[in-house]
């Protein structure tokens, strides 16, 4: 009896399979993709799975354009035959298409010969070439500089004015193996700053009460920056990106000396050099229609010790570049350096990217939280500025010129604090807080060799 029901359960299987491969084989070459996938997905369900059902459900889901599900299909088409050509190229040009360009080098790089001249494939030490630079322009100086820094009491006040900023940078992309690819590019930031000092002034011994005097200094702090990241492609769609950021700042800032013997105060032109750097880890896996993505940071910026981790979810509903949201959550740490001080925060981000035409696509951005030395993009970007940034948001647009040069333009606003310091008394130090904002417009090249 069980004898006959094993009979009779392979031969149901085989017929099922038999049903299944001539519907698919029939809606494929109708061009019948939407059915052709119900039917597919509903046998793989029913534990019916084999090569050409997965390989047309992928095509079927390529040629929809929903380039995502398409790969993860031929994918699974690819672990019951993994010499197909026609496999491998919709696999490849999925892949393209998706925005992953890492697993579709990764995958040509086993083609045959003849199969890697025909899609144009060949592993390049310097991959492409990219530029980047523009202007932040600040309100700071024109809505703040004239506060009455001095107070009521008329004893002493200092501000610390960031104005203008001038940014450039210029990096390099190379393949260096399969699964490795390395970023590198140098950075150079101009800080435009005016520093205020409103004080008695007392070297007239005659007046007992001193002459109340405004004294400005204007001056620049550069910051130059040399920013690595690798690209390690692993399996089953997962990729390891390690980064490290360095900064070496040169400041030549003004300090105000007060002799309370001869009652004469004097200006000193100090000039002060460090280093900060960010080291990075992240950690994304492909999955359909999403990527999802863990951070790590540890940073020493500004005299303290940052670390903040987070987790990223892309999602992509069309299965394409049509339309993509990336949703990012941290907690970042900091601890003063030498001191007990220690702060948490929250920061939270969302990107919503669409495709506007054929070659042009836009990204709109929103970061609450607040930024100082915080760091996002793999530790790309790096906010060591030591102001207060309460909420960042931008537009981007991104224009693929030709299959080798890409344009983008991208746009800031960047709400900021900044602190000035008072004497109420002598020895009670008033530290008050004025608001201001960055417009900034940054313009990028990428030329791919």
């Amino acid at each position: 009896m069980s004898f006959m029901l094993l009979i009779n359960y392979y031969s149901f299987a085989q017929n099922t399979t038999e049903n299944i491969e001539k519907k698919t084989l029939e809606l494929f070459q109708n061009k019948q993709y939407k059915r052709l996938i119900y039917v597919g997905e509903n046998a793989i369900k029913n534990n019916t799975d084999y090569f050409f059902l997965r390989f047309r459900i992928g095509v079927a889901y390529f040629e929809l354009k929903n380039y995502r599900m398409a790969t993860y299909h031929l994918e699974k088409a690819l672990v019951f035959n993994s010499d197909d050509a026609s496999e491998l190229e919709y696999l490849y040009y999925a892949y393209i298409l998706s925005g992953r360009n890492s697993e579709a080098n990764l995958l040509a790089s086993e083609f045959p010969d003849y199969l890697k001249e025909k899609i144009n494939f060949k592993q390049k030490y310097i991959n492409s070439i990219y530029f980047e630079g523009g202007p932040s322009i600040s309100n700071n100086i024109s809505k703040n500089a004239s506060i009455d820094i001095n107070d009521t009491a008329n004893i002493y006040g200092e501000n610390d004015l960031n104005d203008k900023m001038i940014y450039v940078h210029f990096g390099l992309k190379h393949d260096l193996l399969p699964r490795l690819s390395i970023y590198h590019g140098i950075s150079n930031l101009a800080i435009s700053k005016r520093k205020s000092f409103k004080y008695n002034d007392y070297s007239n011994a005659a007046n007992i009460k001193g002459i109340e005097k405004d004294t400005n200094f204007n001056y620049t702090v550069h910051q130059l920056e040399y920013y690595i990241n690798a690209d390690i492609q692993l399996k089953n769609g997962i990729k390891l990106t390690p980064a490290f950021h360095f900064i070496h700042v040169e400041n030549n800032s003004i300090e105000y000396s007060y002799d309370s013997i001869t009652h004469i105060g004097t200006f000193i032109t100090s000039s002060l050099n460090f280093n900060n750097y960010v080291a990075s880890l992240s950690l994304s896996k492909e999955y359909k229609k999403a990527t999802f993505s863990l951070s790590t940071a540890f940073s020493n910026l500004n005299s303290a010790k940052q670390f903040q981790g987070g987790v990223d979810i892309t999602y992509f509903p069309f299965g394409n570049l049509d339309l993509y949201s990336s949703t990012n959550l941290t907690l970042f740490f900091q601890k003063q350096t030498g001191s007990n001080a220690k702060e948490s925060r929250i920061i939270f981000d969302q990107l919503i990217g669409m495709k506007l035409l054929p070659k042009l696509w836009t990204e709109a951005s929103l970061t609450l939280g607040n930024l100082a030395n915080y760091n996002e993009k793999n530790a790309f970007i790096v906010y060591n500025i030591a102001d207060k940034i309460n909420l960042k948001t931008g537009i981007s647009f991104i224009y693929a010129m030709s299959s080798k040069i890409e344009l983008s333009l991208r746009y800031q606003l960047l709400k900021r604090e900044n602190t000035y310091i008072s004497y109420q008394t002598k020895d009670i130090i008033n530290t008050n807080t004025t608001n201001y904002q960055n417009n900034t417009l940054i313009g990028g090249i990428k030329w791919k060799l």
